[in-house]
């Protein structure tokens, strides 16, 4: 049974204080830990340099990043049994877009029809927008609400739509995206859509066949 090494990028900065300048970069693929602990890519039939014994890539610092990651699930799965006991789920048709969301212009991208979306995301990107009609001709047109709306493209090209679920306790507010469009796992819920972001803009999916993803999509 072979073990797969969870890839964060530079965002994860709770995961990368630890890293060293001495550490060796890591691979540009995907790997795996087999059983005699070697990091292989089985499709690329390549094995990645043994583990440093000091910085960021030892085996001790990657078994204290797994068990960070691990508290971090678990954590985030008692959050969401909580928010669903206690919470109502509500319309995200109205969700109000933080200001840091809205100045990262590589994230949020305003009100858009789908149809424009293919000409702003790259391979494995993702973005926030209010989902508009694709042609408005008059002000009766105009919609009164417009979803908020996540889109993502896959490592082949392939550009997904994914809706939020908006979840009210109390006076606090929870977010989560909504993959039930692919038929997807649920996903962990958020305090707010700045902390969803920095979420998924650091997580990596690695897939078997050498690729790797952000969202759990088939393809």
């Amino acid at each position: 049974m072979t073990n797969e090494i969870p890839v964060f990028d530079d965002n994860m900065k709770n995961f990368d204080d630890k890293e060293s300048d001495s550490s060796p970069s890591p691979p540009s693929y995907a790997v795996f830990e087999d059983e005699h602990g070697n990091l292989v890519n089985r499709a690329l039939n390549v094995a990645w340099p043994a583990r440093p014994c000091k910085g960021r890539y030892s085996l001790n610092e990657y078994r204290e990043r797994k068990q960070r990651f691990r508290e971090y699930n678990r954590k985030s799965e008692k959050n969401k049994e909580y928010v669903k006991g206690q919470g109502k789920q509500s319309d995200a048709s109205h969700a109000r877009v933080s200001t840091k969301i809205r100045n990262n212009s590589n994230i949020y991208v305003g009100a858009r029809p789908i149809s424009s979306l293919r000409s702003i995301l790259r391979p494995r990107k993702f973005c926030l927008f209010y989902m508009r009609p694709e042609s408005i001709n008059s002000l009766n047109q105009m919609p009164i609400k417009m979803p908020l709306m996540l889109a993502y493209m896959s490592s082949s090209g392939t550009v997904y739509n994914f809706s939020f679920k908006e979840y009210q306790h109390s006076t606090e507010t929870f977010w989560q995206v909504d993959l039930s469009s692919i038929r997807g796992p649920e996903q962990p819920i958020f305090r707010s859509i700045a902390a969803l972001v920095d979420y998924y803009q650091s997580f990596v999916i690695n897939e078997v066949n050498g690729k790797s993803e952000i969202f759990p999509v088939e393809e």
